[in-house]
């Protein structure tokens, strides 16, 4: 087996592993009865005895909320300046080298022509596997979930901040295809910035990290990679440039943190 495709069957190994080894530990907890309660009698009348019987207490209900059902209450959904640094580099460096004609052309230019020269003398990774491979950290979203694996949110939870995630990923990557009109490099159409592939596969990588990287940060690295794989076979098979790629993480990147943000105030 040649080693490019050595190392991807062993990444694709380790990912799957990773799904179906790890569980998620037993939630247990209670409440101690408090003890009974003795009030004072007025000095006329005769003292009984106080039967030992005790009531258990118990809180108000918190008020039902559309993120209520989490398993992990405690997690803070805050706004944080520190969370804009990376979507924020990366957003800056694919919209400034994209929109720049001189970076553009000896940026973008030069990594374009240096790839497909490597590609053409060793014509390796011909199939487009990124077309399937972009879904992976996504559907594993719910596919860890469903292995045993305990995210920071139960179920319906978890598909209302992937669906929302979604929703404004896709709808500012189509916008921007429309609105800054990048021509592809094999020259096909004029929707090069950003790159749809990276926005699903980094949204997805997003959502692993946020939901399972605290716990198991073995997931965080394997949905990063895999998104960074898809990322680069799109420069490998002459889809995109490299600033396209760094459009789109940081869009991804970008979304889930509005969505996380956003969660708190959604109510029904």
């Amino acid at each position: 087996m040649k080693k490019p495709y050595s190392f991807l069957f062993v990444l694709l190994v380790a990912w799957g592993g990773i799904q179906v080894s790890v569980f998620s530990g037993a939630l247990s907890g209670g409440r101690i009865p408090s003890a009974p309660v003795s009030y004072p009698l007025p000095s006329s009348h005769v003292a009984l005895p106080q039967p030992a019987i005790s009531l258990p207490q118990y809180s108000a209900a918190p008020a039902l909320t559309l993120f209520s059902d989490s398993l992990r209450c405690h997690y803070d959904h805050s706004y944080s300046p520190t969370q804009l640094v990376a979507p924020g580099l990366l957003l800056t460096t694919g919209y400034v080298v994209s929109a720049n004609p001189y970076l553009h052309t000896h940026v973008d230019g030069c990594i374009r022509d240096r790839v497909q020269s490597f590609r053409q003398e060793h014509n390796v990774f011909a199939t487009h596997y990124e077309d399937y491979f972009q879904y992976l950290p996504l559907a594993s979203v719910f596919a860890l979930k469903a292995c045993g694996l305990e995210s920071r949110h139960g179920w319906r939870d978890l598909v209302c901040l992937t669906a929302g995630s979604c929703l404004i990923g896709f709808g500012i990557n189509r916008t921007l295809k429309a609105f800054c009109s990048v021509e592809r490099p094999d020259g096909r159409n004029f929707s090069s910035f950003p790159s749809g592939h990276s926005t699903t596969a980094f949204l997805g990588a997003e959502l692993l990290r946020r939901e399972y990287g605290e716990e198991y940060p073995a997931v965080a690295v394997a949905g990063y990679a895999v998104a960074a794989g898809v990322a680069c076979s799109r420069v490998w098979h002459n889809r995109h440039w490299a600033s396209d790629l760094f459009g789109g993480a940081g869009f991804s990147i970008l979304s889930v943190a509005l969505t996380y943000w956003l969660s708190p105030y959604l109510r029904f």
